[in-house]
């Protein structure tokens, strides 16, 4: 599963949410978009951490509500800062996530395609990973609607295994 650093900006992610990802033997398409599958790097599990607070603003929370209660006695005005500081660090330490499939372009592009569950997510990569790899005139649809992903082939000579991937 891919993981981004969680020191660094996941501003190079896209996150896409309730999309039907078509895939031939030549192009994916979601949304607006169509690039040729020789773009294409990479589909994999993905995660992305929903924002982070600032470092520096807690510590200053922290820090501020500290000086207030011991330098001036002030613990009224200290609850102001530190309440809220201490949100903030529970909030960075234990902070949710998105999932999803995550598609890699050759530019460094990349989506990732949000759900709430994942449970047949490895299924479907390693479908896509198989109708590429056949090389054949066929056409895979990938829907992500409503936290539930499904895959199935619509059209053309898929070859081998063409079940229907439902998540329960």
């Amino acid at each position: 599963m891919t993981t981004l650093n969680p020191f660094k900006s996941n501003k190079g992610i896209t996150l896409v949410r309730d999309q039907v990802i078509t895939l031939t033997k030549r192009t994916i398409r979601f949304s607006n978009n169509v690039y040729q599958t020789h773009n294409i790097t990479g589909f994999s599990e993905g995660e992305v951490e929903i924002g982070m607070i600032p470092w520096w603003i807690i510590i200053l929370s922290l820090g501020y509500s500290f000086v207030m209660i011991t330098q001036y006695d002030n613990w009224a005005g200290g609850q102001y800062l530190f309440y809220p500081g201490i949100v903030g660090l529970g909030w960075n330490l234990i902070k949710p996530k998105h999932y999803g499939l995550l598609i890699t372009l050759n530019s460094g592009d990349k989506t990732l395609f949000t759900t709430t569950k994942t449970k047949n997510l490895k299924v479907i990569i390693i479908q896509i990973y198989d109708f590429i790899e056949a090389d054949k005139e066929a056409t895979y649809q990938i829907s992500i609607s409503n936290s539930e992903v499904s895959g199935n082939f619509i059209q053309g000579n898929a070859g081998g295994d063409t079940s229907y991937f439902h998540e329960d």
